[in-house]
């Protein structure tokens, strides 16, 4: 009847997937449960024995503390005493309030351990601590009276030695007993931390070998056809995602799992269905792609011949220009020679000749280093060096032009400054900047080269009385070959001097910014200002390394 009985109900079990899951739930959670609480009273456990080994231990560093107060307190007294009488107070009230510091932590400390103790005999040892700790400082209190007495005697010195030798004499023993008793207390905790791990060894043992045999146990009961259909579906939807649409399940049983892998080959039949749509839309897609790529590498390849030819040009055109315009120069420089003397009206031609000759070569020098500098081949060869010595160069080399268009040329720099670049860009970026503002100044004015330290950068500033630039043309004024309007004549270049500037100052990891004003009078100056911002050298970069 029994075995009857015992047969049902595991036809019963095998034949619905929810009793099977509701069983091997409940074994899990009282799996857990035990688990757990096995965990928590280990947890608890290790805490008590953890805190007690933490209190000894800082009961044992604050003992250390009281100890090492005394010493200083000593030291203290030893030093008033060399003094002499009435001398040396103050240390030794503030060495005395350390110690007594010192004691009250002690004693704050213990007695928070003495209320968490649960056991009357452990809170009774504690206590007992404590009458020895207050007989350790009824001694020092002691001490320091004494301490105090022969300070005022005649040979204070004496006195203090004679208090301290009695002091310690009677202070060792009972301070070494305390000590060690919380070295004990330390080492009996931490020996009951061992045992208790080796228990929950031991328990974790046993623990593990019953999870395994039970785990053996419900997996032939319960789990293992379940798994062998599931480890089917898993197979079959593998095939699915390879591609094989024609996959079908064996469906064998009556429970939740035979319906689902009933819907998995109803799910299997629509894919293919829309299998088949979805690759005739894909091979559409792929055509349209295919066509768009085409267009995509064409633009691509047009931008780049564009892109070759710009600079191509530039490159051939500052070859090409380079070449008549440095034989004219030298025949220039042969007119002009002193041992071959030319009429007058030939010596100011050549002279003509000559001036235009320089502008036009500074220029194209201008047009292939943009073109450089498009092409990568340009790299800055950083260093360390003085700011002074850089604006005084620029202001040397262009007070010449200055003196010639009739315009002042100040210059200031802060002697330390140090800036951290390639110096001949640098210099010739400022030569560029200090051109311009020359070349739209009217005589009278004035142009300044200014350099200082703001905000952790190194700050560089031309700054003319010119004309100033239109509001609406700011915004280009850093473009290669723009021109203002009005900037049309020879004399005015091919607008690469800001560009090419920027370009260096952004080299330099720096910025560059220009302010101008076009107005008339007193209130509305006309004006403008190019401000270059450098990143300072670290700190420990000095303007003698940089010299």
């Amino acid at each position: 009847m029994g075995r009857v009985f015992l047969s049902s109900l595991r036809a019963r079990i095998l034949s619905s997937l929810r009793v099977r899951m509701a069983l091997l739930l409940v074994v899990a959670v009282l799996v857990t449960a035990a688990s757990a609480g096995l965990l928590v009273y280990t947890l608890g456990a290790a805490s008590h024995q953890l805190d007690r080994l933490v209190s000894a231990q800082k009961r044992l560093d604050l003992l250390s503390a009281v100890s090492g107060r005394i010493g200083d307190y000593a030291l203290v007294a030893l030093q008033a005493a060399q003094e002499g009488r009435g001398l040396g107070r103050d240390g030794l009230n503030a060495a005395r309030q350390r110690t007594d510091a010192a004691f009250e932590r002690f004693e704050t400390a213990l007695a928070a351990d003495v209320m968490r103790l649960g056991d009357e005999e452990q809170r009774t040892l504690m206590a007992a601590r404590s009458r020895t700790v207050a007989r350790l400082r009824a001694q020092f209190e002691v001490m320091d009276r004494q301490v105090r007495a022969a300070l005022t005697q005649e040979n204070p010195a004496v006195g203090v030695r004679i208090a301290l030798d009695v002091f310690a004499a009677g202070f060792g023993a009972p301070l070494g007993h305390a000590m060690e008793e919380e070295r004990m207390a330390a080492q009996a905790a931490q020996d009951e931390v061992e045992a208790l791990r080796a228990r929950t060894m031991r328990w974790g043992l046993l623990g593990v070998v019953a999870a395994i045999v039970l785990a053996v146990a419900l997996y032939q009961l319960l789990a293992r056809s379940l798994l062998r259909r599931v480890s089917d579906v898993a197979t079959a939807a593998s095939a699915i995602a390879r591609g094989r649409s024609d996959t079908r399940l064996q469906v064998t049983g009556h429970d939740e799992l035979s319906l689902a892998m009933a819907r998995f080959n109803r799910m299997a039949a629509h894919l293919a269905r829309r299998e088949a749509r979805l690759v005739a839309d894909q091979r559409h897609l792929q055509e349209t792609v295919d066509a768009r790529t085409a267009e995509l590498r064409a633009a691509n390849a047009r931008l780049s011949s564009i892109d070759v030819a710009r600079r191509r040009f530039f490159t051939d055109v500052s070859h090409e220009l380079r070449t008549p315009l440095t034989v004219i120069l030298g025949e220039a420089e042969v007119s002009l020679r002193p041992a071959a003397p030319r009429p007058d009206d030939m010596r100011a031609a050549l002279q003509v000749i000559q001036t235009r000759a320089r502008k036009l070569h500074r220029r194209v020098e201008d047009l292939l280093r943009i073109a450089r500098s498009e092409s990568g081949q340009i790299e800055l060869e950083r260093s360390l060096f003085p700011v002074a010595g850089l604006v005084e160069e620029v202001h040397e080399s262009m007070r010449p032009v200055a003196r010639a268009a009739g315009v002042a040329l100040e210059a200031d720099a802060p002697e330390d400054l140090v800036a951290d670049g390639d110096h001949d860009w640098l210099r010739q970026t400022l030569d560029g900047l200090v051109a311009n503002a020359i070349r739209h100044s009217a005589p009278g004015s004035r142009v300044t080269i200014a350099a200082r330290q703001e905000d952790g950068q190194v700050v560089l500033s031309v700054t003319d009385e010119g004309s100033g630039i239109p509001p609406e043309e700011l915004p280009h004024v850093f473009e290669r070959f723009w021109r203002g309007a009005g900037q049309t004549s020879e004399g005015n270049g091919f607008g690469i001097g800001l560009a090419l500037a920027k370009w260096i100052v952004d080299r330099h990891g720096g910025t560059i910014e220009i302010e101008s004003r076009t107005g008339s009078g007193e209130e509305g100056a006309s004006g403008t200002r190019v401000t270059i911002r450098l990143p300072l050298p670290m700190p420990d970069e000095t303007l003698e390394a940089a010299q």
